[in-house]
């Protein structure tokens, strides 16, 4: 039911801050892609469902360890989520803790889980992790 990659073919770094545009990110991405001759459609759907949760791991200096972390994305229409909207809204949740992180670049995401509890309306979400790369 889920693909099991999404995104694999999009570049992208988690730095930079966050942003309060969606058009203004899906410019910046258009442009990091073209600096790698890469195309993307922003306006594609990647994923069928109106709420996914999302794994990432990021390194703690303070505890000296790395932390795997969830949290969850409710898609802007029931239809789910375009790969400008899911970028956008997964680039603003990891940021903070990615851009200092020596794995900050998207190289796409891996289903995890099919069905996860999800506190979304009682539905069971699908659960991707973040492929990271330094």
């Amino acid at each position: 039911m889920y693909p099991k990659e999404i995104m694999s073919d999009i570049y992208w770094g988690f730095y930079g801050g966050k942003y309060n545009s969606l058009e203004k990110f899906i410019r910046d991405v258009n442009e990091y892609n073209q600096d790698f001759d890469k195309e993307w459609n922003p306006d594609e759907t990647v994923l069928a469902c109106p709420d996914v949760t999302v794994q990432y791991s990021y390194w703690d200096h303070e505890g000296n360890s790395e932390i795997e972390e969830n949290f969850d994305l409710v898609a802007d229409h029931q239809s789910g989520f375009t790969a400008g909207e899911f970028l956008y809204k997964m680039h603003n949740q990891v940021v903070d803790k990615l851009e200092n992180d020596d794995h900050h670049f998207f190289q796409g995401l891996m289903l995890l889980k099919k069905e996860h509890s999800n506190h979304h309306n009682n539905y069971y979400a699908p659960l991707y992790f973040i492929h990271q790369g330094s």
